[in-house]
């Protein structure tokens, strides 16, 4: 089951060897995903050894406990995909040793496997990447597994031996989850909100229609990262509740004033695209694994002036997000979109599109093994760029990256870290 360069055996050979069982076709918001080949990746970095063939088995244990990440995509007559298993083991661990060549991606591949996991050893550090489809698995799924995935490896070097596991059903689709729940397409889609700014403006052609480049298979897409101190953290948080809002608000406004400074052009709104986990805003709630991407978009446009307030934005943000939800309109609002990512919609800003997936639990390691920082990565295979923003807590340290195949993401990053490292506290204003 190791693999020795990421590649599987052809969709061919598959369907000429191995019979295959079909689990279901692909719902409209998972197949926006497998037309654009887009997997998730989750890379700890960990300080000491890793026993490789106990990584082996832990991952072996993730696809025995989630065995639809051991089936791939078989595209139909009709261009749509369906989930497929057979007798076939996925391709497994990607093993690279120090003096490997770094630019050698591993190669992922819909129609072989939709879990993949690489690990790579360098100067007694190492890093695990757990690969999945974002067809299968949203940002809070997917940092699950990975949490999962180590706390068999855990068990495994710490005990010799993994508890036995219980086979999870293929996750629901949005769709399902939401008639399960009597929620239904609505005639707001929230994208209403941009509609001020969609033609107010003489634009050039968005650089993003055909940024992706359209690779055959999925490749990274390129990324800026910063973090905050832990004290950096505690102090931007002591912010949100002395002006009681939500830190992903607060963090949303940083994201929008960097992207103002930025671009430079200061009559011109921002507007602003953010993923809403609908786990917990759905009645019965929605277990971590139960659902494929159990998600809305919430939408702002942001009027920033030079004298805007972080604190101030951040509450309207807040409060367009509370009007939407108990409309109704968050709920459904991926009931609306496209199978196609295209892009940026004609006529409109160049939109701000983000993640925040709060705090992650902490990671399970043997003794002689520490956590040395998570990553998230994005890999894609779409004519048209990606330009997002992810946000999380881990160990108590906010980290903030931007996936973008745009010239220059740092520079947004790094002012978002000094807005949000510079935000005063309750303290400094009594001080005044």
């Amino acid at each position: 089951m190791h693999c020795a360069d990421g590649a599987g055996l052809s969709k061919g050979e598959y369907a000429v060897t191995f019979p295959t069982s079909v689990i279901r076709k692909l719902a409209p918001s998972e197949e926006m995903f497998a037309q654009s080949q887009t997997y998730m990746g989750g890379t700890v970095h960990l300080n000491g050894p890793v026993d490789v063939d106990a990584m082996f088995v832990a991952f072996d244990t993730l696809l025995q406990a989630h065995p639809v990440f051991a089936g791939r995509f078989e595209r139909g007559p009709d261009g749509l995909h369906h989930i497929v298993v057979d007798d076939f083991f996925p391709p497994g661990i990607r093993v690279v040793e120090k003096g490997d060549q770094p630019s050698i991606q591993m190669r992922l591949d819909q129609a072989v496997s939709l879990a993949y996991l690489r690990v790579k050893h360098a100067d007694g550090r190492t890093e695990v990447t757990l690969y999945t489809h974002h067809s299968l698995t949203d940002g809070q799924h997917h940092m699950g597994l990975v949490w999962e995935l180590f706390s068999c490896y855990t068990d495994m070097v710490c005990t010799g031996d993994i508890e036995p596991v219980d086979p999870q059903p293929a996750p629901d689709s949005l769709e399902v989850i939401l008639e399960k729940r009597g929620v239904r397409k609505q005639s707001r889609s929230g994208f209403e909100r941009l509609l001020p700014a969609l033609y107010a403006y003489e634009l050039p052609p968005s650089t993003r229609d055909t940024a992706g480049g359209n690779p055959a298979f999925p490749t990274l897409i390129p990324s800026a990262r910063c973090q905050l101190t832990e004290q950096e953290t505690q102090d931007l948080i002591t912010f949100t509740r002395d002006r009681k809002l939500s830190l992903n608000a607060v963090i949303g406004a940083a994201m929008l004033l960097a992207e103002w400074q930025v671009r430079g052009t200061p009559h011109i709104p921002v507007p602003y695209l953010y993923i809403a986990d609908l786990r917990l805003h759905l009645t019965p709630p929605v277990d971590p694994t139960a659902a494929t991407n159990p998600l809305g978009v919430a939408t702002y446009l942001a009027e920033i002036k030079p004298n805007t307030d972080i604190g101030d934005l951040a509450t309207d943000i807040v409060e367009a997000f509370r009007a939407d939800l108990s409309d109704g309109v968050i709920q459904q609002s991926l009931l609306h979109y496209n199978l196609h990512y295209a892009g940026s919609p004609p006529g409109l800003p160049e939109p701000v599109m983000a993640s925040h997936m709060g705090e992650m639990p902490s990671l399970r390691t043997p003794p002689n093994v520490s956590l040395d920082g998570v990553k998230t990565n994005l890999l894609a295979a779409n004519a048209a760029g990606v330009d997002f923003y992810f946000s999380a807590t881990v160990d108590g340290r906010l980290q903030i990256e931007r996936h973008s195949h745009m010239p220059g993401p740092e520079r947004a990053v790094t002012a978002i870290h000094s807005l949000l490292s510079s935000l005063p506290s309750e303290n400094d204003w009594a001080a005044e």
